[in-house]
């Protein structure tokens, strides 16, 4: 019996302890409770809100609600094979329920959902775009109609994101409040035009093979642009990107008209350039512009950046075959950046940046006034004495090279004496006018590498460089060599 009592009293007290935490959460600031909502599940954080009257009113006031698969749908599975009768539950639920209680944030997604065959053919009720309470718009898998001729007047909405949607050839979208558009894989596009003053972020992304033109004259603040697999032309880049005066960010992927890809605005910060294969000559005119990303082959002949501080980053698929004609236009192409700040190079073979000694005789180093290089490679080089050799070739006056390997930086400091360079030493630059990095070398300072890599390097050094004076690690006192 008196264990009883005192059972029953510990459970007594462990009740009025949780009640006690219960009411401590209850009474925390509204916008709090909602906020530990938005972890929830759309049904977890419905039962939450009967446990008290102000989690019932936090969660009638809730800014964004996630509808997913836990929503009672059993209807839309219950359609029969070649039906496109539209589910009067599920969706058309949530929809109502977000635009009667005002929801500021709407997200639907039916993609991946296999055992709803309506997938394809729900039509979505149009008067989601005109709701004045949605600010964020999100939609994934719809069909969206009048097929064909689209006009989407969105007076309140400030984000609309569209994926995989179908249903329109021609899309047209408008709206005063419009900040950002996102459209991404709606097949069957043909056009899209933003009429948009305020919108200041774009984003297409066509499937493979689109043909999918851009109609963007009325966004004059307009400062992201992203363009993947869209059909704009040379002359669309020329034109309508020296339009738009805000820019700062411009992004173009598999876009395989481009030729001659000229951009003239002194307010780009960065531009991307990736995979557009008929790519023959690139001209940049930016001030402003401190990043350029390229990625695809060396076939650009000439690439001409007017930037006085330019932070390059160039991604090139290499020739398995590495002939002399690919080092001898990966040195024409390098030597396009010679005059940047930084330059970074990730390549998917070490060997592709190690000019041939027997071809280095017949080149000019390309990138003599670089003074930073950064390599990005898969794996540890395998040799690491090899690579240096090479990538000093190219840039025989670096200040630092450096080397990333899963996320992992090492470098290599140098410091010169170019008063007192080696003339008649070494054979390697006899009747040359630049000498090689061998004949002014001073210092060098080795940082991050392992004990092995440390040795092979200072002996390296040792041996290639003439004047070098003493190598030491970061951190350590000078060796002398």
């Amino acid at each position: 019996m008196r264990a009883t009592k005192k059972t029953k009293t510990t459970r007594s007290s462990m009740i009025n302890y949780s009640m006690q935490e219960l009411d401590l959460i209850t009474e925390l600031p509204e916008p709090i409770i909602q906020h530990i909502m938005s972890f929830l599940t759309y049904k977890d954080a419905a039962k939450m809100s009967v446990l008290s009257k102000h989690f019932a009113s936090a969660w009638n006031c809730f800014p964004s609600i996630s509808f997913d698969e836990t929503l009672n749908m059993g209807s839309c599975a219950r359609l029969k094979e070649d039906s496109y009768e539209q589910p009067i539950n599920g969706i058309d639920s949530a929809i109502r329920y977000a635009i009667e209680n005002k929801v500021k944030e709407l997200k639907l997604d039916i993609v991946g959902r296999q055992k709803f065959k309506f997938q394809a053919h729900y039509n979505l009720p149009m008067k989601v775009f005109s709701a004045h309470s949605i600010a964020v718009l999100s939609l994934k898998g719809f069909m969206l109609e009048p097929p064909q001729n689209l006009t989407l007047n969105c007076p309140s909405i400030k984000e609309l994101n569209l994926e995989k949607c179908k249903g329109m050839q021609t899309l047209k979208i408008s709206g005063e409040k419009l900040k950002i558009v996102v459209i991404e894989l709606c097949q069957g596009l043909d056009k899209v035009e933003i009429d948009a003053s305020n919108l200041e972020s774009f984003s297409f992304g066509g499937e493979a093979h689109s043909s999918c033109r851009i109609n963007l004259v009325t966004c004059k603040s307009l400062k992201y642009l992203s363009l993947r697999n869209a059909q704009v032309t040379d002359e669309w880049i020329k034109h309508e990107v020296a339009q738009f005066l805000r820019l700062e960010v411009l992004k173009v992927v598999y876009c395989r008209l481009l030729e001659n890809f000229h951009v003239s605005n002194s307010n780009l910060k960065t531009v991307e350039l990736r995979n557009c294969f008929k790519l023959q000559k690139i001209e940049i005119y930016a001030r402003s512009l401190n990043t350029f990303a390229y990625g695809g082959d060396l076939k650009p002949s000439q690439v001409i950046i007017y930037s006085p501080c330019v932070h390059a980053k160039l991604s090139l698929s290499a020739d398995r075959g590495l002939s002399d004609h690919w080092y001898t236009n990966l040195r024409e192409f390098l030597a396009c950046f010679d005059h940047c700040k930084e330059l970074e190079i990730d390549c998917d073979m070490d060997m592709a940046l190690i000019v041939p000694i027997n071809v280095r005789k017949n080149l000019l180093a390309p990138l003599y006034d670089l003074n930073y290089l950064k390599v990005v490679t898969e794996q540890k080089p395998k040799n690491i004495n090899d690579l240096v050799d090479g990538l000093m070739w190219l840039a025989p006056c670096l200040s630092k090279l450096s080397f990333i390997s899963n996320c992992q930086e090492k470098s290599l400091k140098f410091e010169y004496d170019k008063a007192r360079t080696i003339e008649d030493d070494l054979d390697c630059c006899k009747l040359r006018p630049i000498k090689c990095w061998r004949h002014s070398i001073r210092k060098v300072t080795m940082g991050n590498f392992d004990d092995c890599e440390n040795m092979i390097l200072e002996k390296f050094l040792a041996e290639s460089a003439l004047r070098s004076e003493a190598t030491s690690r970061e951190g350590n006192a000078c060796a002398e060599v």
